[in-house]
């Protein structure tokens, strides 16, 4: 059943699964090392994806894709990707 979930989900590009990976690496270690410096790093990408989430979010409603869309895509049911989505919308 996963591999038929992850099978329609939409595929990230490599590049970004790398850095992603990388990312989490660089993270970890900075908490063991930095305490605040990790903090900082955290805030930064939070204050990251909350603008690129709602600017995805906003394109995906203008686009009028279905809850059923978003939720295969997302590898969610339809209620989850809503709720995901609508959180995008107004994080602030």
């Amino acid at each position: 059943m996963i591999r038929v979930v992850e099978h329609q989900t939409v595929p990230l590009p490599i590049a970004l699964t790398e850095l992603l990976d990388q990312l989490e690496t660089q993270l970890t270690l900075l908490a063991d090392q930095a305490l605040l410096a990790a903090l900082k790093t955290v805030a930064a990408l939070d204050r990251l994806t909350r603008h690129v989430g709602k600017e995805a979010a906003c394109a995906a409603a203008a686009d009028e894709l279905s809850w059923e869309t978003i939720g295969t895509a997302l590898g969610l049911s339809p209620e989850k990707a809503r709720a995901r989505v609508t959180s995008y919308l107004f994080r602030r």
